[in-house]
C-alpha cells in the first residue's frame, strides 16, 4: 500500500500544544506577562519599541493582520546584537534615536534580554511530567502498522516523542552510543539496523550541547544545558552547521521520494521549509500534503501554487494522532 520512504512526517509546534508547551504565539504572551513584574521591568520599554517597529514594518507592506511571535523578536534582537558588524552597517545613515535611549550606546540592554528570555524559553519547552505528551506513542504505533522505518522531521526543541519512545523501541537521534556525539552516518539506511523512527530536530533540542572548546562538538546530555543548542526558524540560520544543513538535505531528499508529506501541527509559517515542501509538490502532481492544523482553512493560502495538492483536515494533534493508520491515509487520498 505505501512502500518504503514513502511516508515522511512533518512535526510543528501545534503538535505539543496539547502537552502544554505552549506555541511561539503563547510565548509572547507569557513574556508580556513577564515584563509587568519588577525584575524584567528594565526590558519592558525596548520590548514595545521591537513590537511597534515591527508591526509598523507590517503595515507598509499591507499585512495588519501578521502575528508577532517569539521568533521573530528574538531574530529582531539578534540582528540588532551585530550592531557594525551587520552587513547592512555601511548603509545604515543613523540608529534610531529611541533605539539608543532605549538599549544604550553599547546596545546592552538588547544581549541581557536576549539572554532572559533564552532561559526563560527552556521553562517554556520543558515537562516535569511527560504523560502529558502520550499521545506521542501513537507514532511508534503508526510505524508497526506501516512496517518501515520512519522519517520524523521536528521543529520543535521539546521531548516529547523521545520521553514517550516504548520500551524495546529503536529512535534513533544521530549520536553515537559511547560518546554521545552527533553523527549524520547514524541516518543512513543499513540492513543490520533499521530503527522505528528516524528523527531530525531542524531547530535543535533542549538536551542538545555544543562543545565550543572541541571545534563545535554537538553532544546529547541528561540534563537541560545553560546554553542548549537551538536556533530559531529563519532562512539564513539553517545554512552553516550540522546538523541543521544535513537535516534541511534530508528533508528535501526524503519529501522528493514521498508519496505523502504528513504535517502536523505545522503553521507553515517558515519560509525555507516551505520551499523545500513547494520544491516536492512541483516535482510530482501525485504527491500531498496532509495538513492537520486547527486553522486549516488558511494552509491554502501560505502555498498558494500548490493548493491542489494540499489536504487540510481541521484537527489538533491528540484528535488526530488517535486515528491514525494506513487506512486512515488510504482514506484521505481518495477523498
Amino acid at each position: 500500500m505505501f512502500r518504503e520512504d514513502e511516508i515522511v512526517i512533518l512535526v510543528g509546534a501545534g503538535c505539543s500544544a496539547q502537552a502544554g508547551i505552549p506555541t511561539t504565539k503563547e510565548m509572547i504572551d507569557k513574556l508580556e506577562t513577564l515584563l509587568k513584574c519588577r525584575e524584567w521591568e528594565e526590558y519592558s520599554k525596548f520590548y514595545n519599541f521591537i513590537k511597534s517597529a515591527s508591526q509598523y514594518a507590517d503595515g507598509i507592506k499591507g499585512k495588519f493582520e501578521e502575528n508577532f511571535d517569539i521568533e521573530r523578536l528574538i531574530n529582531v534582537i539578534s540582528e540588532l546584537e551585530k550592531k557594525e558588524n551587520s552587513v547592512l552597517y555601511p548603509f545604515i545613515g543613523s540608529w534610531n534615536p529611541r533605539l539608543l535611549e532605549i538599549a544604550g550606546y553599547d546596545f546592552e540592554i538588547i544581549v541581557k534580554f536576549k539572554q532572559k528570555i533564552l532561559q526563560e524559553l527552556k521553562k517554556w519547552v520543558s515537562l516535569k511530567d511527560y504523560k502529558s505528551a502520550d499521545y506521542y506513542h501513537r507514532f511508534f504505533e503508526f510505524q508497526s502498522e506501516y512496517n518501515y522505518s520512519l522519517r520524523v522531521f521536528s521543529l520543535n526543541y521539546d521531548l516529547c516523542l523521545e520521553e514517550n519512545k516504548p520500551e524495546g523501541r529503536e529512535l534513533e537521534r544521530g549520536f553515537e552510543s559511547n560518546n554521545r556525539t552527533w553523527e549524520w552516518k547514524r541516518f543512513e539506511r543499513s540492513d543490520e539496523y533499521q530503527p522505528a523512527i528516524y528523527l531530525y530536530k531542524l531547530h535543535g533540542s533542549i538536551d542538545w550541547e555544543r562543545d565550543i572548546e572541541k571545534g563545535g562538538v554537538l553532544k546529547e546530555v541528561d540534563s537541560i544545558p545553560d546554553v542548549p543548542d537551538l536556533i530559531f526558524g529563519t532562512d539564513y540560520k539553517m545554512q552553516y552547521i550540522d546538523p541543521y544543513l544535513f537535516s534541511l538535505y534530508e528533508l528535501r531528499k526524503y519529501s522528493l521520494l514521498s508519496k505523502v508529506i504528513l504535517s502536523i501541527g505545522y503553521s507553515f509559517r517558515d519560509e525555507h521549509i516551505n520551499g523545500i515542501l513547494e520544491q516536492a509538490l512541483q516535482n510530482k502532481a501525485e504527491r500531498k500534503i496532509i495538513a492537520v492544523t486547527p486553522n486549516s482553512d488558511k494552509v491554502s493560502n501560505k502555498l498558494p501554487r500548490m493548493s491542489g495538492q494540499l489536504i487540510p483536515l481541521a484537527k489538533k494533534a491528540r484528535e488526530f494522532l488517535n486515528e491514525l493508520s494506513i487506512g486512515f491515509l488510504v482514506e484521505l487520498l481518495k477523498k
